[in-house]
């Protein structure tokens, strides 16, 4: 019995040592704790993980949509320096205005994962909306990150150019250590396309054409082209049925030739993109009169 005695105090100072899930920043509420052994972690680390882990759980979240691992990175590194803000306007690791607490991320300034989530919802939005527009893949080109970024972010046109500068301190804090994004979905949406082969831009507003993406699942966008110049139409949601039509504005040098009775021919490309960014796409060339 005196034996157990003395054990007691031994015991209650090491169960005061030992870290709970709350003090390690899991986040109470039943959340699972941290797995601090695993190099990219699913579940957040916490406000008070260092900064390494913090983005690291963001490549991952990031690689889990098939997105690159420094996308979030770089945003959150602009926006807050990686700390989960508690702005009376803009809060969180992206500097989210409070009107988007609401909806689908309600709840976002006091939950990370949700702060995530609209960052690649957003984010892949954004990807596929230029795809479909006939521009280039941004995932394809690390140069191109800044921009892509500050079309999620949408700040002031001065302030643009400020993400890119954190594409190497974002490589630094992942250190390669996380996996390969995703690439599973490489199926491309259906699409069909009704291009006129003779058209006449200067009564109708533009070249026009109509297309069914009939998984109604895409983006559709158009391309013309004419000569070394190119003109886009913003990306659509399909309709709900039938086709939709799209309509592609003539450069104004164009106008003038067609004006003058001259023929001009064209090429001219609808495009399908998907969440993914996979694309499907449709060309013919096209005569236009005046």
């Amino acid at each position: 019995m005196r034996r157990v005695r003395r054990l007691l105090p031994l015991v209650a100072l090491i169960l005061l040592a030992a870290p709970t899930a709350s003090a390690q920043g899991g986040g109470g509420g039943g959340m699972p704790a941290p797995d601090f052994s695993e190099p990219c972690p699913a579940v957040y680390p916490g406000d008070d993980a260092d900064q390494p882990r913090i983005a690291r759980w963001m490549a991952r979240g990031a690689a889990d949509r098939g997105l690159p691992h420094e996308l979030p990175v770089m945003a959150g590194l602009t926006e807050s320096g990686l700390r989960n803000l508690r702005g009376s306007s803009f809060a969180g690791y992206f500097g989210m205005s409070r009107a988007l607490n609401t909806g689908d991320y309600r709840g976002f300034p006091r939950n990370p994962d949700l702060q995530m989530r609209w960052f690649t919802d957003t984010a892949m939005l954004v990807r596929q909306r230029r795809v479909a527009e006939g521009r280039p893949d941004p995932a394809g080109d690390p140069a191109s990150y800044g921009s892509w970024i500050a079309d999620v972010e949408r700040p002031a046109r001065q302030y643009r150019s400020r993400y890119q500068t954190h594409l190497a301190e974002a490589q630094d804090l992942i250190a390669g250590k996380c996996a390969a994004p995703s690439a599973d979905d490489t199926v491309s949406p259906r699409l069909t396309v009704r291009i006129a082969a003779a058209q006449q831009p200067l009564g109708t507003g533009g070249i026009t054409l109509t297309a069914r993406c009939p998984d109604n699942d895409c983006l559709m966008g158009a391309m013309v082209e004419i000569g070394d110049a190119v003109r886009r139409a913003a990306a659509r949601e399909p309709a709900a049925r039938g086709y939709t039509t799209l309509t592609v504005r003539v450069p104004r040098a164009v106008r003038r030739d067609l004006r003058r009775g001259r023929a001009v021919r064209a090429r001219v490309t609808a495009i399908a993109a998907d969440s993914a960014a996979n694309t499907t796409a449709r060309a013919r060339l096209v005569t236009l009169r005046g």
